[in-house]
């Protein structure tokens, strides 16, 4: 791999006025590593040469918060909002609009916050850098800033001035509706438990009852403490060479002095005995308590920058819960002690390496049965042998995860090298973590009986160890209400009503300053691309097409895969009985949790673990991009294998695919149970995707199917399987096997991404399967669909904040007004809904989404504070239209932000879904270079009379759906009496 500044750059060099400190090959990911150190400033940089067209450029400052009001997650989207050298209104966001960025954020840890950029255009990445570099460290960071981004008072009812108050603020809201979702709560309490001692116990994101006070002056002073060059750590990623880095940044940080950063992160002091905690999360009045209490035991382990350790407490974590049959995960959802299983295992928080198990849908009383069942489970497994081939797969487990090129690939780079740099270590460790995985195989070769040891030493003989039971509480959400309105009646209550005018007169200041968008001269000063600067067509995934006996259509796309293998399947589902669409995702459960033919759900599980990094299961509803009545529904199989697994990988997934048995009883019932449990809290917790699919189901056949399969629908089947499945499980078994009879039958579609070898064996294999195949009809569900419209409803839920949605029939894929559909929400979402719901409204998020394949264009809002206000937002939508005054620039500055939905990083599990995609739905390439070229000549009058067209049409037969809490929906309907919302509770 030839590396230019691998020629022109020697350790000990000084380069711009850095010092080159090492140059290491690492050849396994195709990288050299160049470390330097800014001689003046002691800032330090990274740079990860590789060949790689996806360049990352990213800033981090390591920033231990002093408590809990979230001064470092504020700061975090404070400094975004304006700069010295770029004065205008949230520059982050004006970049947004008009960058082809392949990511753009910032991120807030316990420890660290964030600022990666990536982009595959050179002089994009740059123009980011130049806005990030100015952000962090020269911001404006005004009083007003402060008041948006944190936290600030404002009158409850703006007519009444001197009455009620209330707090609000982006991150005070964000930070409400985290609260919210009992598995954010339960991972909270537990390392504020864990962590009395340390910075690691305090929430570094804000416990919303603590942002109130954060005062300007401590705002200020923490980013005086922490943001400086001497406290920086630059990473870079990709082709770009390292002295154009070095040039960039030469000059900026000349204007520095050294400082001595004080980052003291004390460890932990560890127990002599374990410890005990129970804690509450709110539910509705309406809802049920029997079987809502979380319950998790967290043990602190290690050090997160010890590579050798972290690796073999990872192989430890796959051992014990990596799959289906791993014998602790095994034996806890036997137990029924809960529903299901949490997200479990080994983690890291900041330096801190912890090892959790969690349950949810069990009872209070429960948390002592739940400790003994582990702590006896884990005995047993450290006093028996465990089975070499569970511990092979999991090592095999782990090479996936290291080896494989995966999306936001330069993002994880990053992540790695924070993971031990910022505590003074080798930032190079875990890049080297092949290495570590041969030494961690090598001592269980040398001492079999290595892990049962480690259990012993991390888990069984660990005192530091908290149990801790987070439980349903109906009057939670009162209460904290209560609390939070004496919260503001103490401050509220040393006013002077001059004070409260002065109040209510500053938040509506506010509120107006945030509305009013930068002017074309302010925007003008942000370095931009221009559309001259774009590719003169999209990229293409390289691909050849094979037609196979037996009705197959192999893909094969030739893409850099890295040792890994690739392959997606698509069966079609356009056929599908009416009645068995609702059984669909219980179908998909069985294929990944139950057995196949011969084998127990168990020899499954351990085969997808030995031979493949992964299978899953999903459905997909769309239609074809020439036809809007064409729907093309599908059943996507994905698996990921090694050349050496590549055939009993595939014979594993024949049986799965063409075998599912749902006839083991009681499996089916645990599955069913644990699907329940986690759909109840995915369509709680997870809002605004519950209102959407609500919302969508009236527009068109597709969205009503998605919602059969994938919303409440499903959650009423399973609550009903559950609380009957005596009664209904005979029916479930015959559901799914008829499923399966009919996805064995259909047409099939492939598309890989991999070696030769592993090809032919795929070609060789999915001509036999074809041969197997006898394609048989049913009926087309939604052919004959009526629509339904002006929907208003509203879910009432356990939740603080809103998720407000609106839907609306749209012009499909095909129409030639599409391209200036998709530029004209992308500038709504990030201009009018921006403005009025985030930085007047101070919702956490807003936007607008158009899916031409679907048929619908959405508007919502995301952990909201307002109902009535976010809804008369939309409403007014069509008279914003009337009056903005877009210019050309606008026009082109959408056109260079969204024209990367043309040309992703092709990563290879990305090429191969999307290749497969593509085919399916007849997007060629010469009708994506045509739609290329009418998105790249779009003008302002085309954008304009295509969103006024649609949505002045739209407007009379929309669909809303809210979902929030009980008290803010009711609230909203008596502000709405003319056009009341319909509530019911969600359960």
């Amino acid at each position: 791999m030839p590396l230019l500044t691998e020629r022109t750059i020697e350790v000990g060099q000084k380069l711009q006025g850095f010092e080159v400190k090492a140059i290491t090959d690492l050849k396994q990911q195709r990288m050299v590593a160049y470390q330097l150190e800014h001689i003046k400033t002691g800032a330090k940089l990274l740079h990860l040469y590789s060949e790689d067209a996806e360049n990352l450029f990213s800033i981090s400052f390591p920033t231990p918060p002093p408590n809990s009001t979230g001064v470092s997650h504020i700061l975090e989207h404070s400094v975004l909002a304006g700069s010295k050298k770029y004065p205008v209104r949230e520059p982050f966001f004006e970049m947004l609009k008009m960058s082809p960025a392949t990511f753009i954020n910032a991120m807030t840890g316990p420890d660290c916050t964030y600022y990666p950029v990536s982009s595959k255009v050179k002089q994009d990445l740059f123009n980011l850098a130049e806005v990030y570099f100015d952000a962090v460290f020269h911001p404006l960071l005004t009083e007003n800033t402060f008041k948006r981004e944190g936290h600030h008072l404002a009158p409850t009812d703006k007519e009444n001035p001197t009455g009620e108050l209330k707090f609000t603020g982006v991150v005070y809201n964000e930070m409400n509706g985290a609260f919210s979702d009992p598995e954010q709560r339960l991972d909270s309490i537990a390392n504020q438990s864990l962590f009395p001692d340390n910075i690691y116990g305090l929430e570094s994101g804000g416990n919303p009852q603590n942002i109130p006070e954060l005062t300007y002056k401590d705002f200020r002073d923490f980013h005086s403490s922490y943001y400086h060059p001497s406290n920086a750590y630059f990473v870079f990623y990709g082709n770009i060479s390292t002295p154009e880095y070095l040039e960039f940044l030469a000059k900026k940080l000349e204007a520095f002095e050294r400082q001595k950063p004080n980052i003291n992160i004390n460890p932990q002091s560890r127990w002599s005995e374990p410890r005990f905690k129970e804690d509450s999360y709110p539910i509705s009045a309406a809802d049920e308590t029997t079987q809502k209490t979380y319950i998790m035991i967290k043990w602190l382990v290690g050090d997160s920058t010890d590579s050798e350790e972290w690796v073999a407490l990872d192989i430890l974590s796959r051992i014990l819960l990596g799959n289906e049959a791993a014998p602790l995960k095994k034996a806890i959802v036997e137990s029924q002690i809960g529903q299901d299983l949490l997200g479990s295992g080994v983690d890291s928080v900041g330096k801190e390496v912890t090892f959790h198990l969690g349950i949810q849908g069990s009872e209070p009383n429960q948390g002592e049965a739940f400790s003994q069942l582990v702590i006896k489970t884990l005995k047993e497994i450290a006093e028996e042998d465990i089975e070499p081939s569970i511990v092979e797969a999991a090592f095999q487990q782990a090479i996936y995860q290291h080896q494989e090129i995966g999306s936001m690939y330069p993002l994880r780079m990053l992540f790695r090298v924070m993971q031990t740099w910022i505590y003074s270590n080798d930032p190079l460790k875990f890049l080297h973590i092949s290495d570590r995985l041969a030494e961690c195989k090598q001592r269980y070769l040398e001492k079999p009986r290595y892990f049962n040891n480690l259990i012993r030493e991390k888990l069984l003989n660990n005192p530091h160890r908290l149990t801790l039971v987070l439980k349903p509480d109906k009057e939670w959400q009162s209460n904290y209400d209560k609390a939070v309105v004496a919260q503001v009646e103490q401050v509220r209550s040393q006013l002077t009503s001059e004070e409260l005018e002065r109040i209510a007169t500053e938040a509506t200041e506010l509120e107006i300053e945030s509305g009013t968008p930068n002017s074309p001269e302010e925007i003008a000063k942000l370095p931009q691309l221009q559309v001259k600067d774009l590719p003169d067509k999209p990229e293409h995934i390289p691909t050849d097409v094979e037609e196979l006996d037996g009705q197959v259509t192999l893909l094969r796309n030739h893409v850099l895969a890295n040792g890994v293998n690739y392959l997606q399947l698509d069966f079609s589902l356009r056929g599908l009985p009416e009645d068995l669409w609702l059984y669909l995702s219980i179908y998909i459960d069985a294929l990944r949790k139950l057995g196949a033919g011969e084998m127990n759900y168990e020899q499954v599980a351990r085969g997808i673990a030995s031979y493949t990094g992964g299978i899953s299961f999903q459905s997909l509803l769309r239609t074809s991009t020439k036809d809007a009545y064409h729907s093309v529904r599908g059943l996507r199989v994905t698996i990921k294998t090694l050349d050496e697994q590549i055939e009993p990988a595939l014979e594993l997934l024949h049986n799965m695919i063409f075998a599912v048995n749902p006839r083991d009883t009681a499996r089916l019932r645990e599955v069913m149970i644990q699907s329940y449990s986690q759909s109840n809290s995915d369509l709680i917790y997870n809002g605004i995707y519950t209102a959407i699919l609500r919302a969508s189901a009236g527009m068109t056949s597709e969205a009503k199917i998605s919602e059969i399969v994938n919303g409440l629908p499903q959650l009423e089947l399973l609550k009903k399987v559950c609380d009957r499945f005596d009664e209904h499980g005979a029916n479930l078994m015959s559901k799914v096997e008829t499923i399966r009879d009919y996805v064995a039958n259909q047409p099939l579609t492939a598309s890989f991404t991999g070696s030769d070898n592993a090809y032919n064996v795929v070609k060789k294999t999915l001509s036999e399967w074809g041969h197997q195949q006898k394609q048989q009809e049913g009926d087309t569900f939604g052919s004959r669909f009526e629509p339904v419209y002006n929907m208003r409803e509203a879910l009432a839920g356990p939740v603080q904040v809103a998720y407000c949605v609106q839907t609306m029939p749209a012009p499909h894929f095909s129409d030639e007004r599409a391209p200036f559909l998709r530029l004209g929400t992308h500038l709504l979402g990030l201009g009018y809904l921006f403005t009025e719901v985030r930085l007047k409204g101070n919702a956490y998020g807003a936007g607008c989404r158009y899916s031409g394949l679907g048929k619908v264009i959405s508007l919502y809002s995301y952990r909201d504070p307002h109902v009535s206000r976010t809804l008369d937002v939309f409403a007014g939508l069509i008279d914003y239209l009337k009056d903005v005054d877009w210019t050309q620039i606008d026009v082109d500055r959408a056109i260079i932000a969204t024209i990367q939905d043309d040309s992703p990083v092709l990563r290879p599990e990305v090429a191969t879904s999307l290749a497969l995609e593509r085919h399916l739905i007849a997007q060629t390439a010469e009708l994506r270079e045509e739609r290329y070229q009418r998105t790249l000549k779009a003008t302002v009058a085309d954008v304009k009379e295509t969103l006024l067209d649609v949505f002045t049409a739209g407007m009379e037969r929309s669909n809303v759906c809210v979902m929030s809490s009980r008290e803010k929906l009711e609230e909203a309907n008596r502000s709405r009496e003319a056009d009341p919302l319909t509530i019911s509770d969600i359960m």
